[in-house]
């Protein structure tokens, strides 16, 4: 793999399959808008992708409202050719496209007034977040808590076992092209079955493309409902890991002597969900 994709091996960017990864690598360039269905053709999906992606025209952009206004006229994703934002944000509609129209309904649901709440969860989620899809409660509970040392390092072994962390966001994805000393996420805690984590990669990706889709309007209500992560803890993220690296407080804030609240550890349910 040529050096200007190297970022492409990144632990992060297994999100995106093998195949993609590999297309991207050949074409040795940035995709045109027209040529990103290509690259994921054959992928695992959810639901047939609804959508397509034209080049970004302000003007137009401005005649149908917005953003989210124009998909939801044309069906079309617009996209600048030369940006990797644009480009991973295409890439996670392919591989999330449940989940992605799910976050484009909520960001509709503001009718062109103020974001309310959940519009500004809604964003997050889609520019910063990471699903965090576990069958051990205890892991929200203690990533909630910032108790980062005991989850990521302490517990590292049994976090491999009950837990996987999936880039989600494209903005995220984007920096972790380059990542810096002070990158963070947004998590969405997503309680599994054990069964769910013998899934493979592709598997789990579609299972929660679907469930979570199914239940984010309900569950994502409000931005509290995402919580912190240090996305460089998580295991195999940074080549510096070690026990010193927890310690550093400016990056991994540390939890203060402080009164529970019952929503500090909120996750979806997906357990025992049909």
């Amino acid at each position: 793999m040529t050096l200007a994709w190297r970022w492409l091996e990144h632990p992060a960017f297994s999100v995106l399959e093998s195949k993609v990864r590999e297309r991207l690598a050949l074409l040795g360039r940035l995709p045109k808008p027209s040529e990103l269905r290509g690259l994921a053709a054959g992928i695992s999906s959810a639901m047939e992708p609804w959508f397509d992606f034209a080049p970004e025209d302000d003007a137009r952009l401005e005649a149908a409202g917005g953003f989210d206004a124009l998909i939801a006229e044309s069906a079309l994703i617009p996209t600048r050719p030369e940006l990797h934002h644009d480009l991973l944000g295409a890439l996670i509609w392919l591989h999330f496209p449940a989940l992605k129209t799910a976050i484009h309904r909520a960001q509709l649901a503001s009718g062109g007034g103020p974001r309310g709440p959940s519009e500004n969860a809604a964003t997050h989620l889609d520019e910063s977040g990471v699903l965090v899809a576990s069958s051990d409660s205890s892991v929200f509970e203690a990533l909630a808590d910032l108790k980062w040392l005991e989850v990521f390092w302490r517990r590292r072994e049994a976090l491999q076992q009950t837990t996987r962390f999936i880039a989600f966001g494209h903005g995220l994805l984007d920096s972790l092209r380059e990542p810096h000393p002070k990158l963070m996420g947004k998590a969405l805690f997503v309680h599994v079955a054990a069964a769910e984590l013998e899934l493979s990669a592709s598997q789990l990706r579609v299972f929660l493309d679907q469930r979570v889709a199914q239940r984010l309007s309900r569950f994502l209500v409000e931005p509290a409902r995402l919580h912190p992560l240090p996305v460089l803890g998580v295991p195999g993220w940074s080549p510096e890991q070690c026990e010193a690296f927890y310690g550093n407080e400016q990056y991994f804030r540390v939890a203060r002597a402080r009164p529970r609240a019952a929503r500090d550890a909120a996750w979806l349910e997906l357990v025992h969900c049909l």
